[in-house]
């Protein structure tokens, strides 16, 4: 029934069944899952007279009349004046032109919003509904209406006419997914209630509790999904790979192991060693040393006859791989390969020829090595490198259907707090390196504004390419925006060219170049053909120069502290001591600037992530859109934290309880996004 299509359903037919696809509603199931963006509630609307400044409240009133004006800085402002009959209220709009047509007088609507007090009553970018004549009789009745995420053509009163149905018709065909007891904590005697609630509230208590439930439901769908990877496919078991090479390895490196890189080690040759898949993420900041890890893992893999595979998100960063992997085990009879999507058509045919020989023993690529016609003689260990840019749906391409099944090591620069590590990273075991290898420099960080910060700067760079050293400048856009008012890595380089710096070469990185493109300007970088780079965020993983002690971020204030702390950890990697320029407007908030003191203050990875995720919430920390991770349509990881740790609970006992209906939850949930069963 949930999978039931929407054009089948009640008051939908052909027409609305292609509107609602705009919202990513197909089924049935889809149309309960579609939770309104806020309420409208009679019992909650002010009248303009009894309004107090500073308060957060809704008032209905009508347009009395709409002018424009300009602020002290020549911004547009459009600035409706409101009544109710009781009092006036103004209604302010930065560049707000597109409510023009909409705001007229005689317009009814409900504003809902900040009162402020200034030469008069106000609100501030209030939100606007602009109810039907049926959605102002039904207020007046003191009904509790749900405003819905709509698309041109459809209407508040046509979708919720349309929901009401679905959700009648599911009544008797909802079955449990959480235990009667959690339910009725959060007041539900049943599953059905809790959607009844979300759509058709008898009270405003009800929706932010049933939205609790839905979110709860999500999370433990999820985590029992990751349950089941990691279990894997039934009877399938891994080559176990003799743990006997660790004092080979150790021994052929001219440098000394940390503590935290010795256990990691063990952790993984001991899972490797077993007939059960290893499945484990190894976390560290950057520079920490994960790759000699992960190369003594593939010396073991190789030692023992088989076959080993490590997928990097970008060219640049494979590159950089396949030079550490042949510098770290060529001389220990390991042969190692590399393929990209730019690979010469004779590399590729001659590569894929060695694979199915086994004349290659490690193959380094991007995800040219998850086309079909890739194929292994005997792949025993998938090493899959910056995980946070990859998702479940993608690690699990080069394992599924194998037999024996690949070891699986997943490595992440990105530290991420352990309540989310429960959500994203369920199915793995966890090893994480804690300490840098001794030699490295310090990297001294300065947050600066201004003329004055600009030129403190550009002074200390051209200070260190004088000696030799090298730079890089990053941007947060490529080319110039009209709608943004940042200056443009493009822009920026020939900038940087005709001045000073110019005479030790200046090059461009970002993502829209070629590979080829990419590749050849790393290359000049690292060689020291060219001295500064500037680029966007693509330097954020796969540039090792041990020469690069410098680091401008333009506009850092547009960047997440996480990926701040990656591109910091870019310098200060050969020995020397570096500096990080952290450049932004002097007239940044508050929070932004309490930011990006966290940085000022800390090299610690782990606390930064902690306060990243606590600054900007989770959905901004990990990325929402990341491939094969599901964009959660109930849960809200900012405010859902106590709920993941929750499912995980839940997710060891309800299995069994909702085994029978597993594949249609899943189904439903997460759609073409499903996490792969297999």
């Amino acid at each position: 029934m949930l999978q039931d299509e929407v054009r089948f359903c009640r008051g939908v037919g052909p027409a609305r069944a292609e509107l609602l696809g705009r919202l990513g509603i197909r089924t049935r199931g889809d149309l309960l899952l579609h939770i309104p963006r806020t309420y409208l509630d009679r019992r909650g609307i002010s009248r303009i007279c009894d309004l107090v400044p500073g308060s957060e409240s809704v008032v209905s009133a009508s347009v009395s009349s709409v002018r424009e004006t300009r602020t002290r800085n020549g911004r547009r402002m459009l600035v409706a004046v409101l009544t109710d009959g009781t009092g006036r209220l103004e209604a302010a709009f930065l560049n707000a032109g597109y409510l023009r047509k909409a705001l007229f007088p005689g317009r009814s609507l409900l504003a809902a919003g900040r009162v402020e007090l200034r030469a008069g009553l106000s609100m501030f970018h209030p939100e606007l509904h602009f109810p039907a004549a049926e959605d102002v009789e039904m207020l007046e009745k003191g009904s509790i209406l749900p405003v819905y995420p709509l698309t041109s053509g459809l209407s508040q009163g046509v979708l919720r006419s349309v929901v009401s149905a679905a959700l009648e018709d599911c009544r008797e065909g909802l079955d449990p997914v959480l235990p009667p007891e959690v339910l009725r904590r959060e007041g539900f005697p049943e599953r059905w209630e809790a959607y009844r609630a979300i759509h058709e509230p008898a009270g405003p208590e009800e929706p932010p509790a049933a939205r609790r439930i839905l979110a709860l439901e999500e999370l433990l769908l999820y985590q029992m999904a990751l349950r089941r990877i990691r279990a894997g496919s039934p009877g399938l078991g891994a080559h176990p790979i003799p743990a006997g090479v660790e004092d080979r390895f150790r021994s052929s490196l001219p440098f000394v192991l940390t503590p935290s890189q010795v256990t990691c080690l063990r952790d993984v040759l001991a899972d490797m060693a077993r007939r059960t898949p290893m499945r484990r993420l190894l976390q560290g900041d950057v520079g920490s040393g994960k790759t000699v890890v992960a190369a003594g893992a593939c010396l073991s893999c190789i030692s023992a006859g088989l076959q080993c595979a490590v997928l990097a998100p970008t060219e640049v960063l494979a590159e950089q791989h396949a030079v550490t992997f042949r510098r770290l085990l060529g001389g220990l009879g390991a042969r190692i390969g590399m393929l990209t999507g730019g690979s010469p058509p004779a590399r590729r045919r001659e590569l894929l020829s060695g694979l199915q020989s086994g004349g290659v023993d490690l193959l380094v690529g991007t995800h040219a090595i998850l086309e079909p016609e890739v194929g292994f003689r005997s792949l025993a260990l998938l090493i899959v490198d910056e995980q946070h840019k990859f998702g479940v749906e993608q690690r699990e391409a080069l394992l599924a259907g194998r037999d024996p099944r690949p070891h699986l090591l997943v490595m992440s620069a990105t530290p991420i707090p352990r309540t989310l590590a429960m959500t994203f990273y369920g199915d793995l075991d966890t090893s994480r390196i804690v300490e840098m290898p001794p030699g490295r420099g310090v990297t001294e960080t300065r947050r600066v504004s201004g003329d004055q910060g600009r030129q403190e700067a550009m002074g200390y760079l051209l200070e260190r390419l004088d000696r030799g050293e090298r730079a890089y400048v990053v941007y947060p856009l490529r080319e110039a925006s009209e709608k943004q008012d940042l200056r443009d890595a493009a822009t920026a380089r020939e900038s940087l060219a005709r001045g000073p710096a110019g005479r030790h070469g200046v090059g461009l990185l970002t993502g829209a170049m070629t590979a080829a493109a990419k590749l050849e300007a790393a290359t000049a970088f690292a060689s020291g053909s060219i001295s500064t780079l500037v680029s966007t965020t693509v330097v954020e993983v796969g540039l090792d120069v041990p020469e690069a002690t410098v680091m401008i971020v333009a506009h850092a204030d547009r960047f997440g502290l996480s990926q701040l702390h990656q591109l910091r950890g870019r310098i200060g990697r050969g020995g020397r001591d570096a500096r990080c320029y952290l450049v932004a407007p002097a007239g940044i908030s508050a929070e932004a600037r309490a930011r990006l003191d966290v940085l000022v203050s800390s090299t610690d990875g782990f606390a930064i992530a902690e306060k990243d995720l606590a600054l900007r919430g989770p959905g901004d920390f990990m990325g929402t859109r990341q491939h094969g991770i599901p964009e959660f349509r109930a849960a809200d990881l900012s405010k859902d934290l106590d709920l993941v740790a929750e499912a995980g609970r839940l997710a060891l006992t309800q299995d069994g309880a909702v085994a029978r209906n597993f594949e249609t939850e899943i189904r439903w949930r997460f759609g073409d996004r499903m996490i792969p069963i297999a």
